[in-house]
């Protein structure tokens, strides 16, 4: 027996141990999680059809209502006690809520659209089966998994195939339980048997209450003696399986991945030492020259005429303009997306250098609402003023006369030799090879050929007697 120093030493522990738990077994499921969660549909929430949030740890749903379209959600592997905050999601067509903490089946009756809804593993005992009639409303409700809860093993202990005919005889709109086919037998069978069950169900309700209060104070027992000193955890201790111990092995996961995270940070520095605080953000040289920078990565583009220079930015498509803020000054311009400052993240920021300087007062900024590009119109203070140079008048060719005709024939003209003009009239003998004038035409031919010979002038004289040149 321990004496009342040692017991007041025990509770001081345990009044300790308490204060360090806190006050929620998990975490919370808030907007910014399910923004992050629902990146597949680009963060919106208004329109979100599916969720998956399985193995967050998250002991509570809540948040859920305001995505009045969700059709699937995924909440399995985490630490939630108790069905809530999915009154408003008319059309959730399948719920998953295995490998929780559950009791209870409750606050699914306004979810008329549910076809499907998965509850393996959880703990849901013979006291609590009776809430299983709170789905009889839930007319379009087809599938149902209710195995590995604790009502299963403890009912079919005493005579196997009761749970599953107290299941099917309540609801009778199911086609499909545990996986298996409901045949019409069965249902039949079910039915007439339903006052049996329902009666046997009430007698080992209390029962099963007892069970999960004894079990409760076996584990209360068991951390006290923990905090004490008296039991030491090893490799070899096994724990009675119940919502308090999944919660405690989460914590101690969560406790672990969370040192492993801090330790990742700290070896994973920029600089050779990480200790070390990290440096201010300049955004100027020692000569006062703006450095460009592009913190955020957007792509952006910088064009500019005789008048103005332009600068398309592509910011997020839905980045609520209120969060960014851009800043025209006369060398240069800077946007800057605001963070929270609990986020623990740096600005970010895209300073260019303008190849101009512009008028800051005259700049106009505009957002598309299609793609989100930010377009900012930056007058230049000293425009480049061009004027264009006379045009040359095209001279008019004149028109070329025609040669004077005679008779409708061409004539000569004057300026030529005689003989080498062109004819009043088309010599109609030459062309028949075989005329009377060919041979005329053959003799024109040659003479005109050796005309064209050259010469070696008048006074050549070929002898006979030079023998020729090879």
């Amino acid at each position: 027996m321990l004496s009342e120093e040692e017991r007041a030493e025990v509770a001081a522990r345990l009044a300790e141990q308490r204060k360090k738990v806190p006050e929620r077994d998990g975490v919370a499921l808030t907007t910014e999680l399910i923004r992050r969660k629902a990146e597949h549909n680009e963060g919106m929430l208004h329109n979100l059809e599916e969720i998956a949030l399985h193995q967050l740890d998250i002991d509570k749903i809540e948040s859920l209502n305001h995505c009045k379209c969700l059709k699937i959600v995924y909440l399995q592997a985490n630490l939630i006690r108790k069905i809530e905050g999915l009154n408003r999601l008319k059309e959730l067509d399948y719920l998953n809520i295995a490998m929780n903490n559950i009791t209870r089946i409750e606050n699914l009756e306004r979810n008329e659209a549910l076809v499907k809804l998965d509850m393996t593993c959880n703990f849901v005992d013979l006291d609590e089966l009776h809430t299983v009639g709170s789905l009889k409303n839930n007319t379009l409700l087809d599938d149902l998994y209710l195995t590995g809860n604790p009502c299963i093993t403890h009912w079919d202990a005493v005579e196997p195939g009761r749970y599953r005919d107290y299941v099917i005889a309540t609801l009778p709109q199911l086609s499909r339980l545990d996986g298996t086919e409901i045949t019409r037998t069965e249902r039949i069978k079910a039915m007439q048997r339903l006052p049996e069950l329902a009666k046997q169900l009430k007698q080992l309700a209390p029962i099963a209450t007892e069970k999960r209060r004894q079990q409760r104070l076996r584990w209360e027992e068991r951390t006290r003696k923990i905090a004490s000193g008296e039991l030491v955890i090893t490799n070899e201790t096994t724990d009675e399986w119940c919502p308090e111990v999944r919660v405690e092995d989460a914590r101690e996961l969560r406790k672990i991945e969370e040192e492993k995270t801090e330790y990742r940070k700290k070896a994973q520095t920029d600089t050779l030492f990480g200790d070390q605080a990290p440096r201010e953000r300049r955004f100027f040289k020692q000569d006062g020259t703006p450095i460009q920078m592009n913190t955020a990565k957007w792509p952006f583009s910088i064009e500019e005429d005789a008048m103005n220079v332009y600068i398309d930015v592509a910011l997020p498509k839905f980045l609520d303009s209120a969060a960014v803020d851009a800043d025209v000054q006369p060398l240069y311009v800077r946007v800057v997306q605001k963070i929270a400052i609990s986020e623990g993240k740096r600005d970010n920021t895209l300073q260019l250098v303008l190849p101009a300087e512009v008028s800051c007062d005259a700049s106009n900024a505009k957002r598309s609402a299609t793609t989100g590009h930010l377009l900012l119109t930056c007058p230049k203070l000293h425009p480049v003023t061009t004027s264009k140079g006379p045009a040359k008048k095209k001279t008019v060719p004149k028109a070329i006369s025609a040669p004077p005709t005679h008779g409708g024939l061409l004539e000569a003209p004057k300026d030529l030799p005689a003989g080498s003009g062109l004819k009043g009239s088309v010599d109609l003998a030459s062309i028949v090879a075989d005329g009377p004038g060919a041979k005329a035409a053959k003799a024109r031919s040659k003479e005109a050929e050796e005309a064209l010979k050259p010469t070696l002038g008048p006074d050549f004289d070929d002898e006979d007697d030079v023998p020729d040149l090879m």
